[in-house]
């Protein structure tokens, strides 16, 4: 199957495609409800939304709301709600190949973001930050893992902190634990 297959799951928003180690995501035609060119300009006629889920606890990966209205918002783990802010937007990224993608929250469309101030080492700060297209908020998924294609790390739950909400989510070296896989849905 290629990576823009069309397979649906349960569990994600309506009109929209969970990604499989096989599948990838997969394009949809439409607007996302509600959202029209002047409210989110950045999206792409192509997209899909989900909320992801830690493989190690099952909390969602989460746009603190305490800094949600500003560049540097907290991306954490957070018991699943629902909420817009756990809610994610996905479009094939322009100018990538097949695979790479733009990841924006429903909550604001910033996008989400490595800090280039911190990016040369296990431990870089994700956030959400203004889209502008940079490596540090490119992203390919490989089935089980977001890996930025900045530097090749990959989306990681803090251990020191994943026992609760609030976890710290950041880039670190794959090492195929559980705080590095995400499940969609």
């Amino acid at each position: 199957m290629s990576v823009l297959s069309l397979a649906l799951s349960a569990g994600t928003t309506a009109g929209a495609v969970a990604p499989t180690a096989t599948d990838g995501l997969r394009a949809v035609k439409a607007a996302p409800p509600g959202v029209g060119a002047t409210a989110a300009p950045s999206l792409a006629a192509s997209y899909r939304t989900t909320r992801f889920t830690s493989g190690h606890g099952g909390r969602c990966l989460d746009a603190d709301l305490n800094t949600i209205n500003g560049n540097g918002t907290k991306v954490q783990l957070w018991d699943c709600n629902g909420w817009s802010n756990q809610t994610w937007i996905w479009t094939p990224a322009p100018g990538q190949p097949v695979g790479y993608y733009k990841i924006q929250t429903e909550k604001n469309y910033r996008c989400l973001d490595a800090d280039l101030n911190t990016i040369n080492g296990n431990g870089t700060k994700v956030q959400l930050w203004d889209c502008n297209g940079w490596d540090n908020q490119i992203w390919i998924w490989d089935g089980q893992t977001l890996q930025t294609k900045k530097n090749a790390r990959v989306l990681d739950a803090d251990l020191n902190t994943i026992n609760g909400n609030g976890t710290k989510v950041q880039l670190w070296d794959r090492n195929g634990w559980d705080n590095q896989r995400w499940i969609f849905g």
